[in-house]
């Protein structure tokens, strides 16, 4: 099953959250929301910033898919088309604006949530780390682009995909249901954001 989602028509029910924090270390300008693009493109995609203040912040889009056969485990491919403006090669604090600012594509049965552990507020979902993907997330790339200048942001379009074939798979719950999500995990401890345009997620049953 192959299912797209096009953010110049909206948001098209899609849910966000955040993560990897301490109630002391809580971003408090975390933002998820349909926003014009900015120069030179045109049109409006899915804006999703946030400031790193805990050395770590995962920030997330997340919407069910339905369709599936109930028990099936699938094979899941995405590709994700987004803007950013992270300059590559620079210095930044924790880690550079661009290649310490992970991409992140996932999937689960169970609905992708932010919990409190006693210490940390976490996603309930093995999504992984920064740059190291989990069981029911991949790392796909970082937000870093071409411009190498440092001290002025040129926003671009970046394409990022799973590997061929993708590692990540799942198993749809009992109504034939499971979650996508696709999110930025900063090791950059300042200001980062994104406007996602477009998604292609296939659903591939595994023989």
């Amino acid at each position: 099953m192959r299912a797209s989602f096009d953010f110049s028509m909206g948001n098209g029910g899609w849910l966000s959250g955040h993560a990897d924090y301490t109630p002391a270390t809580a971003p408090t300008d975390v933002v998820s929301e349909i926003r014009t693009l900015p120069a030179p493109f045109s049109g409006s995609g899915y804006y999703s910033a946030g400031t790193n203040l805990s050395d770590d912040l995962f920030v997330y889009v997340k919407t069910k898919v339905s369709g599936l056969t109930a028990g099936v485990l699938y094979r899941v491919t995405a590709q994700v088309q987004f803007l950013t403006s992270a300059p590559a090669g620079c210095a930044g604090v924790g880690g550079p604006p661009g290649e310490s600012v992970w991409v992140v594509v996932g999937a689960s049965p169970a609905e992708p949530l932010t919990v409190f552990d006693g210490t940390y507020f976490r996603i309930n979902v093995e999504r992984g780390n920064q740059s190291t993907s989990g069981r029911d997330g991949i790392v796909v790339g970082t937000v870093a682009n071409t411009s190498t200048d440092c001290l002025v942001r040129r926003w671009e379009s970046k394409t990022l995909a799973t590997p061929n074939p993708s590692p990540l798979t799942v198993s749809a719950d009992a109504r034939g249901e499971a979650w996508f999500l696709v999110g930025f995990d900063s090791g950059f401890e300042s200001f980062s954001a994104v406007y996602y345009r477009s998604l292609i997620v296939e659903f591939t049953p595994v023989p």
